[in-house]
């Protein structure tokens, strides 16, 4: 790692700390340690059902976006790589420790074609963000007064807004027409080896161009998972007794889970308990505390599964096809 972003996540790292100083400073200690102690086992249960359910979508948009690329791996092992993914980006700065977990993997499964298989990880990240931050989009105007309340949330907002705006503005016009000249970049670049990245970037945004309702359902299953990240933040408040109604969570949860995306700290830690107790104390006049609270055990939940991805890390050696063929022939034989 070099000095630069060794500094870079120094100073993420010190941000968040501040942040969660700050908030630990402003309540009860005792009480949010209590309330977590005694946070509902049942919705606990709940959230960690929802978040295996997370890594099974994952796993299948992953299958779907190999298939736009006419690489074929089957969905239980991508699901378990997703899954080891999770595991690596819960304990390695930013979301670098699940793409490089998973292109590591890509590469021993989709042999001669690494490159393409690598790029399907960056894809699906790319659209990870691009479903919260529209997501965000359509929730925001609900809560706009409070974003714009202080200085530091109403840059947030703005800047969140600007994106989603072009990003959904842009799919928009991708999906009504897409790239005019992709069958020309197809007929000419399938028979040529790409000699650069302008070549190889021509002929992806061509494959996606032809596979518009693949990439749709790609699409469609990462808003869903923002959807269901929403359902697990209101388990959580469930767990430690915060009984707003999910329209209320849903109102402004996107805009969280975007803001968690700006790399302005690690795993979205400061930025996720502030906003929280935010919108909670405003929309549904709800304690610190508890706020506080709802935020540690949503993290809980996700822990546990990264925690059983690293067991799956520890077991699961996953092989090529042609690997797994030789061995079923050799058992026969």
């Amino acid at each position: 790692m070099s000095k630069r972003r060794v500094l870079f996540l120094i100073a993420k790292l010190a941000f968040a700390t501040v942040v969660l100083f700050w908030l630990l400073h402003k309540v009860d200690v005792a009480r949010v340690w209590s309330t977590v102690h005694n946070a509902d086992r049942l919705s606990f249960a709940a959230g960690v059902g929802l978040v295996l359910l997370l890594v099974a979508i994952a796993g299948w948009r992953w299958n779907r976006l190999l298939r736009i690329f006419q690489i074929d791996i089957p969905l239980p092992s991508l699901i378990g790589i997703a899954w080891i993914g999770q595991f690596f980006a819960m304990f390695l700065p930013g979301q670098a420790g699940d793409d490089v977990t998973r292109m590591v993997y890509i590469s021993r499964l989709a042999k001669g074609r690494v490159g393409e298989a690598c790029t399907t990880v960056v894809l699906d990240r790319i659209i990870g963000l691009v479903s919260v931050v529209v997501l965000a989009l359509f929730c925001m105007p609900w809560n706009w007064k409070i974003l714009a309340s202080s200085r530091e949330t109403y840059w947030l907002a703005l800047a969140i807004v600007v994106a989603g705006a072009g990003v959904f503005l842009f799919g928009t016009i991708f999906f009504i027409a897409g790239h005019p000249t992709h069958k020309w970049f197809e007929k000419r670049l399938r028979a040529l080896p790409a000699h650069n990245l302008r070549d190889e970037l021509a002929r992806i945004w061509g494959l996606l161009c032809a596979r518009k309702v693949a990439l749709a359902q790609v699409i469609g299953a990462a808003i869903a998972t923002q959807l269901i990240l929403c359902v697990l933040f209101f388990l959580a408040g469930l767990s430690v007794g915060i009984h707003a109604s999910f329209l209320t969570w849903l109102s402004f949860v996107p805009v969280v889970l975007a803001s968690n995306a700006l790399p302005i700290t690690v795993a979205g830690l400061g930025v996720r308990e502030y906003l929280l107790v935010l919108f909670l104390a405003v929309i549904a006049q709800v304690e610190g505390e508890s706020a506080l609270a709802a935020s540690f055990v949503s993290f809980a939940m996700i822990l546990v599964v990264c925690l059983l991805g690293g067991l799956l890390y520890i077991f699961y050696r996953p092989k090529p096809k042609s690997a797994r063929i030789e061995q079923e022939t050799e058992s026969v034989t």
